[in-house]
């Protein structure tokens, strides 16, 4: 059986993280800034009762992870997934912090979608790597996105958004050096165009569909596959 931790679960691609994870049979801990206010968190907690486990967490914030991990190490010696899933667009920025136009950027917009998407999945793996060391076969996997694909970038525009992704990225592949000496496989991910609240009703992928075959390629990572940037199908996506 696997323990998973997955971060931003509340809704949108995490809470089907954790769906899935839990109709494996796995122990999932589900973190949310605020766990309390996802209902679809307490009906699968009602659903699979001592599996699910709600914990607090704002991966920005390092006093929160460091709070985050000592709850989860009461309950748990290890863990064998995590999946950095926690993330924002522009509408989780501020008002007034030009991330989005040229001509209206400034820093403290573009550095906080930095902050939550690129260092907050390091730290948070940083934080839990003593567990992850004690798993079985342990796996990091990354939400990205094929925004942060510098080489797919054709048009202006979306600065913070595109920028803090393609960071993430090679944060994650120096991270993945670090970690396979460890034992731990670590990759990012390109979930697709997902329709989910961030994707927008218009994407032609379900959450369903994203989030197995982003389950399905990591059941199958190697020691080889570590730092790549794979699609959600497991074919590989040009940086």
């Amino acid at each position: 059986m696997t323990t998973a931790l997955v971060t931003g679960a509340g809704r949108g691609m995490g809470l089907e993280f954790t769906r899935q994870l839990l109709s494996r049979g796995h122990t999932v801990f589900a973190t949310a800034r605020d766990p309390s206010r996802s209902g679809a968190l307490g009906e699968l907690a009602a659903e699979h009762e001592g599996r699910l486990h709600s914990v607090p967490l704002d991966v920005s914030d390092l006093e929160s992870i460091a709070a985050a991990r000592r709850a989860i190490g009461e309950r748990t010696g290890h863990l064998d997934l995590l999946v950095n899933n926690a993330g924002i667009n522009s509408r989780g920025v501020p008002e007034g912090q030009g991330n989005v136009r040229f001509g209206a950027l400034e820093p403290a917009g573009v550095l906080r979608m930095v902050e939550v998407n690129a260092m907050g999945p390091v730290l948070i793996t940083q934080g839990f790597v003593d567990l992850l060391q004690k798993g079985k076969e342990p796996r990091v996997i990354s939400v990205s996105s094929w925004l942060g694909s510098i080489g797919a970038k054709t048009s202006g525009g979306n600065y913070g958004y595109c920028a803090s992704k393609a960071t993430l990225n090679m944060l994650a592949r120096a991270m993945a050096f670090d970690l396979l000496p460890l034992g731990i496989i670590s990759v990012v991910f390109n979930p697709g165009w997902v329709s989910t609240d961030m994707g927008g009703p218009k994407a032609k992928l379900t959450p369903e569909e994203s989030v197995a075959g982003m389950l399905k390629v990591t059941d199958g990572l190697t020691p080889q596959h570590a730092g790549q940037f794979l699609q959600w199908d497991g074919s590989e996506h040009p940086w």
